[in-house]
């Protein structure tokens, strides 16, 4: 589940700090920079938790505050208020009109996650990558076609040359790997994967077209995890993605 967080500030270096904190911990963030968009925001989006400032143009914070618990009296939407103004007078204030916590600027980092995670919860497990190492466009077009069905989030590229430094950047689950490939052998590329210091966890299934009695037993022992030749079946090719990205426990 992806919870959404609307971020009202009219501060843009508050809002882009805030905007990637929240998403990097994949949160699904809107914003809005003045009281009356804040509502027209907060209505369109329907969001799970809001994060408000005090100091706003077109009309305070203490006045989103009040409506946004009127919009949902039943069940109002957890208001987290995060301003410059001093705790000694707007804390109180802020916690009775119904916020549900009270964070003042400059916040920290580890604080504001842990107080959102509080009233909403840490969303699920981000949707699973699959690098496809692949320089036939038919090939990556099926196969990125068939993952994206399974819930898979799919990248390519078509040469061993940008292999390494698209999956140092993506952090793939899984690398499917071609072997004949231009500007470097799949073998290369495996070999390469295997000893680089931060892909060499990464699982590689090879998807090639090479003779299996030679390929195959190379290509384990190079580091793969299963072998496939073309045409792959996908069926047991996705029983084999599952299985590098969640092993069965062994005994």
């Amino acid at each position: 589940m992806t919870y959404k967080i609307l971020v009202v500030d009219d501060d843009a270096h508050s809002r882009t700090e805030l905007t990637t904190w929240l998403r990097a911990d994949r949160y699904q963030v809107s914003t809005a920079t003045d009281a009356i968009t804040a509502m027209v925001t907060a209505r369109r989006v329907d969001p799970d938790l809001v994060i408000l400032d005090l100091t706003l143009p077109a009309g305070g914070g203490f006045a989103v505050l009040e409506q946004l618990r009127a919009h949902k009296p039943s069940s109002p939407v957890p208001v987290i208020i995060m301003t410059a103004r001093v705790p000694q007078s707007n804390r109180r204030r802020a916690l009775d009109a119904g916020a549900v916590a009270f964070l003042q600027k400059p916040v920290n980092h580890d604080e504001l996650l842990q107080t959102v995670r509080a009233h909403v919860g840490k969303p699920l497990a981000a949707l699973k990558k699959i690098l496809i190492v692949e320089d036939d466009p038919d090939t990556q077009k099926g196969l990125a076609t068939l993952l994206k069905a399974e819930g898979f989030v799919t990248s390519f590229v078509a040469d061993g040359a940008t292999a390494l430094s698209v999956a140092a950047k993506e952090e793939p689950s899984v690398i499917l790997l071609d072997l004949g490939l231009p500007a470097g052998d799949g073998f290369v590329v495996l070999d390469r994967l295997t000893n680089h210091p931060t892909l060499s966890g990464v699982p590689v299934i090879v998807v090639s077209a090479r003779d299996p009695a030679v390929n195959k037993p190379k290509a384990l022992h190079a580091g793969a995890v299963a072998f496939f030749q073309k045409p792959a079946d996908f069926d047991e090719l996705l029983k084999a993605i599952r299985r590098a990205i969640a092993p069965e426990p062994a005994g």
